[in-house]
């Protein structure tokens, strides 16, 4: 976002709002400071760029923003990590302190944001300098959905709706015929991940109609979520021309951050 200005004069105090820092280092005597010195990294591990969001930027360190806060909890710095770089080490009161940085916006479920963060405590010791790495990550997992090309040749529509995660609760969020742009979904901090409910809806050719087949039909299922991986749903078409019912889909899911395809069991049923 650009903002044009004419004819006005910040105060200085405004003009460094954008790293502000409060070490009070003259009120500190020999014996009851020390310092701490900190490095980022970026653990974003989803691995492709869209229309709508640009990954890359999330792995880069110097657009997060650090806050330190001492042993009371008072704010020390504020700063993008680009910033606070020249000013390590910093010096601190002894007693623990807070890292935190993070980058993005946290939403329930997002196209074009998601949120990364990491936090790390420790103690700063007097006359001493404390080290540590702050590892960010996101708080969200990434699903999109693959329809096969020949989708079109049977169904005259179709959609796949998601829901059951805490923060989307009874609300739902749709991927529909054409669409292209992962699903950014916010999860627990939980290593077991959370579940999540797919409901698949095609809409069945009048030529391709078998027998009591209903035109419309609906499938069901779930497959686990973790922070920080990628799910793909591969949705294939299978077609028996002999047979009833004709037209039915199957489902794969690929987690493919870990770089292999993987068959998830899915409990599925037609209603």
């Amino acid at each position: 976002r650009m903002t044009k200005v004419l004819g006005i004069v910040l105060p200085v105090g405004l003009m460094l709002a954008s790293c502000s820092q409060s070490l009070e280092i003259g009120d500190q005597t020999e014996g009851t400071q020390g310092q701490l010195a900190f490095k980022l990294d970026s653990k974003t591990d989803f691995i492709v760029n869209t229309r709508a969001l640009q990954e890359s930027s999330y792995k880069n360190v110097d657009n997060y923003t650090v806050v330190v806060t001492d042993k009371d909890g008072t704010e020390k710095l504020n700063c993008k990590y680009s910033e606070v770089v020249s000013k390590m080490p910093l010096t601190l009161p002894i007693g623990g302190y807070s890292v935190k940085a993070y980058y993005g916006k946290e939403s329930a479920a997002s196209r074009d944001e998601f949120y990364v963060v990491g936090t790390e405590h420790g103690t700063i010791k007097a006359n001493q300098k404390e080290s540590v790495m702050v590892t960010c990550t996101p708080t969200c997992g990434r699903i999109s959905v693959a329809f096969a090309s020949d989708m079109d040749t049977y169904f005259s529509d179709y959609n796949v709706t998601f829901t059951g995660t805490e923060a989307l609760g009874t609300n739902t969020i749709a991927w529909l015929k054409g669409e292209t742009e992962p699903w950014y979904v916010k999860l627990k901090e939980d290593t077991a991940g959370e579940s999540i409910n797919f409901t698949i809806t095609t809409t069945t050719k009048d030529e391709y109609l078998n027998g009591n087949k209903e035109q419309v039909t609906t499938k069901n299922g779930t497959f686990k979520l973790s922070r920080n991986k990628a799910y793909k749903m591969n949705i294939n078409t299978s077609y028996n021309p002999s047979g009833t019912g004709n037209v039915d889909i199957e489902v794969t899911i690929d987690e493919t951050t870990n770089d292999k395809y993987v068959d998830i069991e899915v409990p599925v049923e037609w209603l």
